[in-house]
């Protein structure tokens, strides 16, 4: 198996822990799947609501993860979602069923690193001061910064904390998103660039070191963006990544 299977292996094996089965993506099938999961009842670990439904959309397959909150709307979603179609239908039927809004994101696999001359440098505790001014200016409006410094080393540890200096301070630099899964094996990439450094090309040095850490220390990289970010959709091709699935997801 190449390096790329790999990649597109463990990335397909992650959102099938995301949906609830175990390897549903791991293999070809054509159609659409409903599977009910405990998960959807729960908030995953990294994130701040949880997701009553959860449909990955592929070119020739659909798989639609629900709870308990759905459940009595299931019959509706079924006679309605009962073959592929496009991620957008998708949204447009959850939507008038449930009359709530749903989230559109892209999720990546990685493919292969792509050649980036790249001024990015790996963080080390000691930059901790630099980080905690980059992160104030990315976030202007937190003042509570006591979990910071514990959360910034633990990523310097790993080699996640990529920074771009320029003009004597960090201008643009990564981080881990948690993972509820498989965290030994893969990880998303975070990215923050301060506003007047955007359009300059270091997101993708920063992100491209990142990548050259974690493939070196046998990661997967992962990345995952709302559909209407076009930013970090063509950040993310410029990186080695390749769209992978449209999900569909709504808290009822």
């Amino acid at each position: 198996m190449c390096i790329a299977e790999k990649y597109r292996e463990a990335t397909a094996l992650y959102y099938s822990k995301w949906l609830g089965q175990d390897g549903i993506l791991n293999h070809d099938w054509k159609g659409i799947e409903y599977l009910y999961s405990q998960q959807r009842n729960t908030v995953q670990y990294g994130y701040s609501d949880r997701f009553d439904l959860y449909a990955l959309c592929q070119k020739d397959r659909i798989v639609i993860s629900y709870g308990d909150r759905a459940e009595n709307q299931l019959k509706v979603l079924k006679s309605e979602i009962h073959k592929p179609m496009p991620a957008e239908e998708v949204r447009k039927i959850m939507e008038k069923i449930f009359r709530q809004k749903a989230c559109d994101s892209i999720k990546f696999v990685f493919e292969s690193p792509r050649e980036i001359p790249s001024a990015a440098r790996v963080l080390t505790e000691e930059d901790y001061r630099d980080y905690e001014d980059f992160w104030l200016k990315c976030n202007p409006g937190c003042s509570d910064t006591g979990w910071l410094k514990e959360y910034f080393e633990e990523m310097a540890q790993e080699h996640m904390c990529i920074g771009v200096y320029a003009d004597g301070r960090i201008v643009s630099c990564t981080d881990a998103p948690g993972m509820p899964y498989m965290e030994e094996q893969v990880q998303e990439i975070g990215i923050n660039t301060l506003k007047d450094y955007r359009g300059k090309g270091y997101a993708s040095m920063a992100c491209a070191r990142c990548i050259r850490e974690m493939t070196d220390r046998h990661k997967v990289p992962m990345w995952s963006t709302s559909t209407d970010n076009t930013a970090s959709r063509r950040l993310a091709g410029k990186t080695g990544f390749a769209e992978y699935a449209e999900v569909i997801s709504m808290t009822l």
